[in-house]
């Protein structure tokens, strides 16, 4: 999957319920004190949950909510992450946007198989 950037919709603007951070585009929910950053990905070729589970294992985020913005690329589509912490979800913006998350199986020495999280940069590769 392609993390492509990070989204501002409107709603995040409305003060009673959100203030903004001083980390870029990443905002605080006033009622629960919970990071959320909106982040469009596109899915690759026969990608499905994964790697989208072990993106949000890995940072300890979750979604807060689908859908919440049109995206830029017409294959994609933007979510609210979210986290507890504004460094982790900081974080997770830092590694993500601009990149690609995707599993990787391998074997080994004992010919078991198992699978690895990956981050790159190697965007021009993907298969979308």
């Amino acid at each position: 999957m392609l993390f492509t950037r990070t989204a501002h919709p409107a709603f995040l603007d409305d003060t009673a319920n959100f203030r903004p951070t001083d980390k870029t585009e990443i905002f605080e929910k006033l009622d629960d004190g919970y990071f959320v950053v909106a982040l469009e990905y596109v899915l690759e070729q026969g990608e499905s949950q994964y790697p989208l589970e072990d993106v949000l294992d890995e940072f300890r985020c979750h979604i807060e909510a689908e859908e919440v913005d049109k995206p830029e690329n017409p294959a994609g589509r933007v979510d609210l992450f979210a986290n507890s912490r504004l460094e982790r979800l900081a974080g997770a913006v830092e590694k993500l946007v601009g990149r690609r998350a995707y599993n990787v199986e391998s074997k080994d020495e004992d010919g078991d198989t198992f699978v690895s999280f990956v981050i790159d940069d190697s965007v021009s590769e993907a298969k979308l």
